[in-house]
């Protein structure tokens, strides 16, 4: 009985060993999945973001009206009352805003890396009302879009007429004296690079009411997302062109317009989800491996859970390591083909060709292939998940319930 004990004891404590060091082993590839979480793919990412530009954001620019006017003030030093020359800024809000943006998506290769990389060619129309009771100068501030290093054929208008360039995040005059309700139309033109998402910084307006909002994106491709899909739109496709439009009235909002592209790097987050549970697949893959071979009385040495277990945990790490280069079904498939050769030279050499076919490879297959899939399905992930470790639990209790534990080889008398 003593002996049954440390055998039993033994064999746990062997496989707990075998499920901690694949744990480990998939939690650190996992973490290595996010696009600035790997030193490699991160340094790579962030070189081309320095040289191309990152997610671009155009924020958009800032109206004032400035007056100067002379106030008489006491100056306690002469004790006088002198004249004193002050100036004061009114921000005006546009009361109607037109973008006009056409998008040019083409991935870039460095190295066997895919970058999402676009160019825009923008257009941007403000229309600007003098609200307030003063004559003055109309002023731009216009802050750079953020993460772009390169902006050209930048250029601002009043009305038909060129203003001539000026340092973004300074201020300009636009127009010298802008009576009160007199109305003037701004014209902004560039064009600008970037990588992933393109987006109006609308939220920059989330506190003010602005009369209307026209834009239209025109795209070079189907393969895009909304950014936000609560700002009301329209989507029509023409020869694998796209353009979007959008259109708002009397609006106060704390959501961007813009669009996102999809890449062969859109699943990221799914295959760095997948991998922090992929070690529950390792050991649902040992527990059945012994459970059956208990059952079926089919003997081999515990050291040969070793490379059982490795043949699931490769799965994951190809998925891990491949999914920059070739997507995610091309991953998935060159992961499923390789551990499937590790599977048939290895396999039915140490548990019989009848065990390997009917047991160990329809399970291998569930607890790897079937088991990664789930994760690309956010919306019924769930309930997917759920359901695959129920039907595996099941079949384990039902092979279980049909045995005779006592005649188990792990559990006899020596």
């Amino acid at each position: 009985m003593f002996k049954t004990i440390l055998r039993i004891g033994s064999m746990l404590i062997w496989l707990g060993f075998l499920m901690a060091v694949g744990a480990m082993l998939l939690f650190n590839a996992a973490s290595r999945v996010g696009e600035h979480k790997s030193s490699s793919y991160g340094s790579a990412y962030a070189e081309f973001q320095r040289s191309w530009g990152g997610e671009i954001g155009v924020v958009l620019p800032k109206f004032y009206l400035t007056r100067s006017y002379t106030e008489t003030e006491y100056n306690t030093t002469t004790k006088r009352d002198v004249v004193v020359e002050k100036t004061e800024s009114f921000s005006l809000v546009p009361s109607s805003m037109d973008f006009q943006a056409e998008l040019d998506y083409g991935e870039q290769e460095r190295g066997w890396l895919i970058f999402n990389a676009f160019e825009t060619t923008n257009l941007d129309q403000y229309s600007i009302t003098n609200s307030t009771e003063y004559t003055g100068p109309l002023v731009i501030e216009l802050p750079k879009p953020t993460n772009a290093n390169l902006i050209h054929r930048y250029q601002i208008f009043v009305g038909d007429n060129e203003t001539g360039l000026n340092p973004m995040e300074e201020r300009m005059v636009l127009f010298p004296q802008m009576k009160p309700g007199q109305e003037t139309s701004i014209t902004i033109t560039y064009a600008i690079k970037g990588m992933d998402v393109f987006k109006y910084n609308l939220s920059g307006y989330q506190s003010r009411v602005v009369g209307k909002l026209q834009a239209t994106l025109q795209l070079n491709t189907p393969q895009f997302e909304i950014y936000r899909f609560g700002l009301p739109h329209t989507i029509s496709t023409d020869k694998g062109n796209s353009q979007i439009a959008f259109n708002l009235e009397d609006f106060a909002t704390t959501q961007d317009l813009g669009v996102t592209f999809s890449s062969k790097q859109m699943y990221l987050n799914q295959i760095e989800t997948m991998l922090f549970y992929s070690p529950l697949s390792l050991v649902l893959y040992l527990l059945v491996i012994l459970v059956f071979s208990q059952i079926q009385a089919v003997s081999f040495n515990p050291l040969h859970y070793l490379f059982i277990g490795i043949i699931d945990v490769f799965y994951f790490l190809f998925v891990a390591y491949l999914v920059r280069f070739f997507g995610v079904g091309a991953s998935f498939g060159i992961a499923a083909l390789l551990t499937t050769g590790m599977f048939v030279v290895y396999c039915p050499n140490v548990l019989g060709k009848s065990f390997t076919w009917y047991i160990a490879g329809p399970y291998l297959f569930g607890l790897s292939v079937l088991f990664s899939l789930i994760f690309l399905m956010p919306i019924f992930r769930g309930l997917l998940f759920v359901s695959l470790i129920f039907l595996i639990f099941l079949s384990i209790m039902i092979a279980i319930s049909r045995s005779d534990i006592s005649q188990w080889p792990l559990v006899q008398e020596a």
